[in-house]
């Protein structure tokens, strides 16, 4: 839920999840105990309210060579926002995350594809949608 590491409302994250939150997250996400708080400490550090927007979600895909073409990381960003809230909480994070790590091919498939349309569930790809993953991988791999 949108509150995992909160104690109220615009607050700022707890320095640690409850128990309850991490046994959630490891049954969701596949990480184990130690994983789950290694990356709840890390997305503190880039969110301490406990949101990523779409530009802060940006920006910390520079890392992966992600800087120049925007196109991944906002459609990322797009498939990753369960909600749709235009933020990122933690528990969308890690889950999206956990996917790209330790998702099933058939799930690391269905992201990928949901990623390159630009939406959760889609049932088809434009051609432009296709020509700008191809770029963006261009630029990724030239940069």
């Amino acid at each position: 839920s949108a509150s995992v590491g909160r104690s109220g409302r615009g607050k700022r994250l707890n320095k640690r999840l409850t128990r309850e939150e991490l046994e959630e997250l490891t049954e969701k996400t596949k990480f184990g105990v130690k994983e789950v708080r290694a990356l709840y400490s890390r997305f503190r550090r880039l969110a301490p309210h406990g949101t990523l927007n779409r530009e802060q979600f940006r920006n910390t895909m520079g890392v992966l060579g992600l800087t120049d073409n925007t196109f991944l990381p906002d459609r990322m960003f797009k498939v990753f926002d369960a909600d749709g809230d235009d933020a990122l909480n933690f528990e969308e994070f890690a889950t999206s995350l956990a996917v790209m790590i330790r998702g099933s091919e058939d799930e690391k498939l269905r992201l990928s594809f949901d990623m390159t349309a630009g939406k959760r569930g889609a049932k088809g790809i434009s051609n432009e949608d296709f020509h700008s993953l191809i770029d963006a991988c261009g630029a990724m791999m030239n940069s």
